[in-house]
């Protein structure tokens, strides 16, 4: 549920299919200064592009979920066109473990009022960015297994990013598909680029009605995302 008391709903003047998008973005207080002003920087750079692909627009839905102190949907589902920046503040611990499960909550949910609207969907995302380790243990402990059970099941294509001082061998845990990828120094806004252009490629690629459907419409499609040169390093 998000801060605002309320989920969106899905909208019916659009039948596109959907790519919902869940940004895990660490908010914490080693996020101070340059950081995430950057970061900031960054996601205003993914809704102006969202915004300006005629296709990704109307089909990719993204909603940020923040862990600093605690993790909380800082922006509900929205469609593409509607993203508008938003300013994060940096403060307090880092909550992986409850920003996974949360994510995890919400694309459960938005998967299932695409269902009761009946549109297609593709395979949602969960995007995570952080600088630093988890801080809640046994919440993360649990919130891993349970990540990597919904990515087994294709139920969710799951991608790390690790900002200076991230603890990499945490996030090697979230996928037994992709290992994490480093930023090179504080090129958010490539970052962002980059992942506005992947949700292009995702919407273009055949959707499907269910989990099985999808990943074997992706399976027979083996869509190539971009390279992420320009913004990662290994």
């Amino acid at each position: 549920m998000s801060d605002y008391g309320f989920e969106p709903a899905v909208k019916s003047d659009n039948r596109d299919p959907r790519v919902a998008c869940a940004l895990l973005l660490d908010t914490s207080a080693s996020m101070g200064g340059a950081p995430i002003e950057q970061l900031n920087a960054g996601y205003a750079t993914l809704c102006k592009e969202l915004q300006e692909d005629p296709l990704a627009r109307k089909r990719t839905e993204v909603t940020v979920i923040t862990f600093g102190g605690s993790a909380r949907v800082a922006v509900p589902f929205q469609e593409g066109r509607d993203l508008t920046p938003t300013w994060f503040n940096a403060n307090g611990a880092t909550p992986l473990g409850a920003a996974l499960d949360l994510g995890l909550d919400e694309l459960l949910a938005r998967k299932q009022a695409y269902k009761a609207a009946g549109l297609e969907y593709y395979r949602p995302w969960l995007f995570v960015v952080t600088d630093g380790a988890p801080t809640d243990g046994a919440t993360f402990d649990r919130a891993v297994q349970r990540v990597r059970e919904v990515e087994a099941d294709k139920g969710v294509t799951v991608f790390a990013v690790g900002v200076a001082g991230a603890d990499l061998g945490a996030l090697e845990q979230l996928s037994a598909v992709r290992d994490p990828v480093r930023l090179e120094g504080l090129r958010f806004v490539q970052l962002f680029q980059w992942l506005s252009a992947s949700m292009t490629v995702v919407s273009q690629s055949s959707p499907g009605s269910s989990d099985a459907e999808i990943a074997e419409n992706e399976d027979a499609e083996q869509t190539d995302l971009p390279s992420p040169r320009g913004w990662a390093k290994w």
